[in-house]
């Protein structure tokens, strides 16, 4: 969710007042499925697995009667995600469950056409999904399009289907931020802000508009604590500094970068992420335009330590032919933690006092921004 939350306040308050009082009333002593699925045989075991953190998994199962089981467990704030698994298939349907009694129904051989009633948490997942499936399908269709330009060295191809995958993105967030604006009492908002790029400014006033049982939510608590997390890297802020090695294993800090130009793009990236590879070649292209104008760019990547000649290779390959650091610690990067990272590509935007003024700047934004600082 690029550059999401474009809201009016104004439209904000008179949505959130609307739909405030549109949260259902929920069971507090937990939930309920009822399901029926055929294709099942007698002992079949049905599990519903809530994963806790990586490394832990809470799971409720039930063995199978007459092609009929009951799931039953607590969601602890509001709503969250589940996975529905039959014991030895590798099928799975996913739910966004809150405390309701819920209807399943289907057959057990094809979970993509499960039906599950009866959660207003659900039915929200479910709408904004199909929402945006068109969208979804055509960035899935341009993906191979883009693997196979550039397996074939096509660069003209590969500008052209990177700019499509920018306006894209473009549709999507629109999207997004419609259903976020049109649903401030839904548990699934404050997932869609949690898992979007979040700019405090922008987010904060989006947050307090929402229903107060969102807000006490498992993704609204996420939210505001992301919120104190990017408080250190708002729009406005003093970039922190932090330094680590070239790929001449010199050190170089971001201050010092930052004094050999009126602005620096920071460029957090990484030589297996895809989509990285993707706007690098637009990266080259502003870096190629206004470097003599005074623009900057510090590539810092997440590679991992056996990443090192992967790294330098994509360095070589890509043209990157501006400054270049990496710690080589993959996500346990102390710079991660930081600029609280959360995906890449992911860039910072500082003038020559090292003031952040823009985030996340792709395809023709990132043209459109510079072309405006350095005329």
């Amino acid at each position: 969710m690029k550059k999401t939350l474009k809201i009016s306040m104004l439209s904000l308050a008179i949505v959130s007042l609307a739909g405030i009082a549109g949260v259902n009333a929920q069971n507090t002593k937990g939930f309920t499925i009822k399901g029926e699925l055929t294709g099942l045989k007698e002992g079949d075991k049905v599990m519903l697995i809530h994963s806790i953190d990586q490394r832990k998994m809470d799971t409720v199962f039930q063995t199978v009667k007459n092609n009929r089981f009951e799931l039953k467990g607590r969601v602890k704030n509001g709503a969250d995600f589940y996975s529905l698994r039959i014991e030895n298939k590798r099928i799975r349907y996913n739910a966004f469950l809150d405390n309701s009694s819920m209807v399943l129904k289907g057959d057990a051989e094809d979970l993509s056409k499960v039906t599950l009633s009866g959660s207003s948490a659900h039915d929200d997942y479910q709408r904004y999904t199909a929402i945006m499936a068109p969208t979804t399908a055509k960035i899935r269709s341009l993906n191979k399009e883009y693997r196979d330009a550039r397996t074939a060295k096509n660069e003209e191809l590969v500008k052209t289907i990177s700019k499509q995958f920018d306006e894209l993105e473009e549709e999507q967030a629109k999207l997004t931020n419609d259903f976020i604006l049109k649903n401030p009492q839904s548990y699934y908002t404050p997932y869609l802000i949690f898992n979007g790029d979040i700019e405090p400014s922008v987010t904060e006033p989006v947050y307090n508009g929402l229903a107060k049982v969102v807000k006490t939510s498992t993704y609204g608590i996420k939210v505001k604590e992301r919120l104190a997390d990017l408080s250190r890297v708002a729009l406005g802020i003093k970039a922190p500094d932090f330094s680590a090695l070239t790929p001449e294993g010199t050190t170089l800090s971001l201050n010092e970068v930052v004094k050999k130009g009126k602005y620096t793009l920071i460029d957090f990236w990484a030589s297996w992420c895809g989509p990285c590879r993707q706007e690098n070649p637009n990266v080259v292209a502003a870096y190629a335009k206004f470097h003599e104008k005074g623009l900057n760019v510090l590539g810092v990547s997440l590679d991992k330590t056996e990443g090192a000649a992967a790294w330098k290779k994509a360095i070589a390959d890509d043209q990157l032919t501006w400054y270049q650091i990496s710690d080589l610690k993959y996500w346990e990067s102390p710079m991660v933690k930081l600029y609280a990272i959360r995906g890449i590509p992911h860039s910072v935007l500082v003038d020559a006092n090292g003031i952040i003024v823009a985030k996340d700047l792709r395809g023709k934004a990132l043209h459109d921004k510079l072309e405006e600082l350095l005329k």
